[in-house]
């Protein structure tokens, strides 16, 4: 059996764009390539000419779908792969060093785990400002990259990449995975140097949707969808209320306007709140995690989301106060208008 199968999805990127990456990893060292396979997945789009990739040490295979979506896209790796392991790139990512590959493959020969993580770079360009940065250790499971899923445990348990979500869909892919395992079987892949570098573009697929009536559109979807996962089980739940934060904090970044962030709290933070106060009890450590999240977006302390710890949790304390309210009876029930 294959070891290890790369699932690279790309929409409307240019080959300028999507070179990069396939050059980077043709510079990886100490690796087999005989038990790699890259499997390019075309969303709505054409194949690139195999000539691209004439003289690559490793297997391309390119799909072509039906347009939808980034889940969409991952979901054809997961449906098709023969490999052990699964790993999901972004078409303009790279791997930092040319070791990186390396560092993955050591560890794939076990069956004692069903996910594996490293802790990776965010590359981000906004407003012209280069900023390279560790993603904070706390927010490892928001995203899909830099890992590797064992891809009998995803078949096994029927896990896919939820397709109505349009952001935020891996940190629910991980929440699902993470309530269907023993976090014993969820181990870290150690290194000394970043292992994967996730590239965000001003002009990027992910970027694209968060202006305004797009992005309140999207982050109304995914209120809704991720409420689908709510069963009672603490795990789900606790699921649900890590992909609302992850969504709510999204929308804070400087990709929206100030009008819509406004909006998005009017309308959303009850619900929020309703989440915070029944699964995550607004502890010291969800109080850190916030900041992270806060921070990782880049939100400007004094806008709407305070920097500080202890004004962080004065901040969400604040919300629960003003939007939950305790009946005659003493039921819970969130407050209208």
């Amino acid at each position: 059996m294959m070891m290890l199968e790369i699932v690279v999805t790309h929409y409307r990127e240019e080959w300028k764009i999507v070179k990069p990456f396939f050059e980077m990893l043709s510079l990886q060292r100490r690796v087999d390539f005989g038990q790699v396979l890259v499997r390019l997945v075309h969303d709505g789009t054409e194949r690139f000419p195999k000539s691209y990739f004439d003289g690559m040490p490793f297997r391309v295979v390119q799909d072509v779908i039906k347009h939808g979506g980034v889940s969409a896209a991952r979901n054809r790796g997961i449906e098709k792969t023969q490999a052990k392991w699964l790993m999901f790139c972004d078409c303009d990512d790279l791997f930092p060093s040319i070791y990186s590959l390396c560092e993955f493959m050591n560890v794939l020969g076990t069956d004692d785990y069903d996910m594996l993580w490293s802790r990776i770079l965010s590359d981000d360009n906004l407003n012209g400002k280069r900023l390279l940065f560790f993603v904070p250790e706390k927010q490892r499971f928001v995203f899909c990259h830099g890992k590797v899923y064992r891809a009998a445990f995803l078949r096994e348990n029927g896990i896919r990449f939820d397709t109505r979500l349009v952001f935020n869909e891996d940190s629910c892919f991980n929440g699902v995975i993470i309530a269907r395992t023993s976090h014993k079987r969820i181990g870290e892949i150690t290194s000394k140097m970043p292992l994967y570098a996730w590239i965000r573009r001003d002009n990027s697929v992910t970027n694209s949707g968060r202006e305004d009536e797009a992005s309140y559109g999207h982050f109304r979807r995914n209120m809704i969808v991720t409420a689908e996962y709510e069963n009672g089980d603490d795990r789900f739940d606790g699921m649900v209320t890590r992909t609302a934060y992850d969504t709510y904090y999204m929308v804070f970044g400087k990709r929206n306007s100030m009008q819509m962030r406004r909006r998005i709290v009017d309308e959303f933070t009850p619900w929020i709140a309703e989440r915070i106060e029944s699964f995550g009890r607004v502890s010291g450590e969800l109080m850190e995690e916030i900041r992270q999240v806060s921070r990782m977006e880049l939100v400007e302390p004094g806008e709407i989301i305070p920097d500080d710890p202890e004004t962080v949790g004065k901040w969400v304390r604040g919300i629960v106060e003003i939007y939950r309210k305790v009946g005659g009876d003493g039921e819970h029930r969130v407050c209208e208008g």
